[in-house]
């Protein structure tokens, strides 16, 4: 617990502390503005956070939800932030990031060059290692002409990304009506079109539930290997959490201040204007210049934001904003075990001495994923539960006691609303989770020491996120650009004044990314007449009326205000 309370005021109070609400936070207040960030868990950074695992197992230490990072390698947040130069960010690149087990034991490596994957992959079909290489150049030519736009707020873009996007269009013109082809077709669809063998089939859409199978416009996720290929995917040392401890140490490092055990019951209203927030226990923050959620909009809109601010066709808007029509939902399971878990009979088959618990790992087949989703939207748990694997220590050997494995499993292929209810749907996923890992990660099942499995209400409570959507809006298309998380309140400026929103939820994705904070961020200095014609924040005036600040008021700089002990965790 933070040693004192929340301050009277601030110039912005940013609610909640998962990674965008700090990368936002962070830049703010690099800028000189008096930054506050509340947190309604005992444990800042949301879903990057990663604690021991008290109780069950306390001397393990795990990451309680996302361990990828892709697209926050596209960004300049590092940089910017200067989180690995100042702040001890270190992360490294997998590669493979990912394999496609069969029982067989052979394998396929995703590697972050194409035509490393190809090779591979014309052990198993030398036509697919062909149209793998000739999907590369379409996603590849998309990547150009969409990440400039992902960068930037979607409903008053800057003219640099417009004309990187532009620039992208005219570089891969003759690949455009291939996009167009890829883009609207459902991602079955394409990746049917493309491929014949199970073992580049399986992983394309085990690793990517996020919409339908079967719907049209879904095949835009396959873009993730345009990013795997172009940027690489990295885990952070210490686990995700070490994310948020570096943003932290950033913005407290430039006069911020974040605290924990913080919930906010209501938004402050004065007049039209959203002027602060009220914690649970009634103390009041006024936020000088504004409010930034990071949470879910609908927790924002709908449960946060007074009754009656909003015009009824804003608030009915709102109230429906999409959390869990997609039929399926996301689940986490963590293993802690007593041993080393086996992996030789894949080993031994590959011959190149890759640790294959590094990556996160596939084994199910084609059509066992698409079986699954199907029985997610009958309200059954399927058979078979297709996700990601990876053994947590592998990368980072202190987040266990040694020669002792920590097993991950993610899944987006859980019902979203079972038949037979959460309690008796949570154990049957976990059951089937550990039994079908077991053929491919000996041990997981007998050297258990504890199971830690994170299924929709789990994930709700534990992480504040309607539904427990990791996404907090359902990832359709219809869903992004000008349209996220509701139309009228895209672009992070909502039509209230002083409130913000950013966090997963907003444009343009959701993940380890940080591009929603550092683009709310954006906006808001800009709202606030903080940034040059060019873009850029006017730092050096705003920076010298800080420093002329934490001199006269020394207690400003957090020297007397220490983190939570749970901010160390990772």
């Amino acid at each position: 617990m933070n040693a004192h309370h929340p301050p009277r005021e601030a110039d912005v109070v940013v609610v909640g502390s998962g990674h965008n609400g700090l990368v936002a936070a962070a830049y703010l207040a690099k800028a000189g503005l008096d930054v506050v960030v509340v947190e309604a868990s005992a444990t800042a950074g949301g879903m990057t956070a990663t604690n021991s695992m008290a109780p069950e197992a306390p001397e393990y230490t795990i990451n309680e939800a996302s361990i990828q990072a892709s697209l926050f390698r596209t960004t300049s947040i590092n940089a910017d932030l200067e989180l690995a130069t100042k702040h001890g960010l270190r992360q490294t690149v997998i590669d493979p990031a990912h394999f496609q087990l069969a029982a067989d034991g052979s394998s396929l490596g995703l590697w972050r060059d194409p035509r490393k994957t190809a090779a591979e992959l014309a052990h198993f079909s030398k036509k697919d290692a062909r149209a793998l290489l000739e999907l590369y150049d379409v996603i590849d030519a998309a990547v150009d002409i969409g990440l400039p736009m992902m960068q930037t707020n979607v409903t008053r873009p800057e003219l640099m990304k417009v004309y990187q996007t532009l620039k992208g269009v005219a570089k891969n013109r003759k690949q455009l009506s291939n996009i167009g082809r890829w883009m609207t077709s459902s991602q079955a669809e394409a990746i049917e079109e493309s491929f014949e063998h199970d073992m580049i089939r399986a992983p394309l859409l085990t690793s990517l539930p996020f919409m339908p199978f079967d719907a049209d416009m879904s095949g835009w996720s396959l873009i993730y290997l345009g990013v795997l290929s172009k940027y690489g995917v990295a885990m952070f040392h210490g686990g995700t959490g070490s994310l948020p401890k570096a943003l932290i140490a950033s913005i407290t490092s430039n006069g911020g201040r974040v605290y924990t055990s913080s919930p906010v019951e209501q938004l402050v209203m004065t007049g039209e204007r959203c002027t602060g927030v009220r914690l649970a226990g009634g103390q009041e923050i006024v936020a000088k210049r504004g409010v930034l959620t990071a949470m879910s909009p609908r927790t924002t809109l709908s449960r946060l934001l007074p009754k009656g601010v909003l015009t009824h066709k804003q608030q009915n808007a709102a109230d429906h904003i999409p959390t869990k029509k997609r039929g399926i939902s996301d689940l986490k399971v963590n293993v802690a075990l007593s041993g080393r878990i086996d992996m030789s009979k894949h080993e031994k088959w590959r011959g190149d001495g890759i640790d294959l618990r590094v990556a996160c790992n596939c084994y199910h087949t084609y059509e066992q994923a698409l079986a699954a989703a199907r029985s997610c939207v009958r309200g059954e748990v399927p058979d078979a539960i297709p996700g990601l694997a990876q053994v947590t220590n592998a990368f980072d050997p202190s987040m266990s006691p040694e020669g002792k494995d920590l097993w991950w499993f993610w899944s987006g292929l859980a019902p979203s609303i079972p038949a037979d209810g959460w309690d008796v749907a949570r154990k049957q996923i976990t059951d089937s989770v550990i039994r079908d890992a077991d053929e491919f990660y000996k041990g997981v099942d007998e050297l258990q020491v504890a199971v830690r499995p994170l299924v929709l209400p789990d994930i709700e409570e534990r992480f504040w996120a309607i539904d427990g959507s990791v996404y907090h809006v359902d990832p359709t298309l219809s869903r992004f650009g000008p349209n996220k998380p509701v139309m009228g309140f895209a672009g992070y400026k909502t039509p209230v004044p002083g409130l913000f929103l950013t966090g997963s939820g907003t444009h343009p994705v959701a993940g380890i990314s940080g591009m929603p904070g550092q683009n709310a961020a954006r906006t808001m200095l800009k709202e606030f007449g903080m940034v040059d014609k060019s873009g850029r924040f006017a730092e050096s005036k705003a920076r010298r009326a800080r420093d002329k600040t934490l001199r006269e008021n020394p207690w400003r700089t957090g020297q007397d205000d220490p983190w939570p002990a749970e901010l160390h965790n990772g």
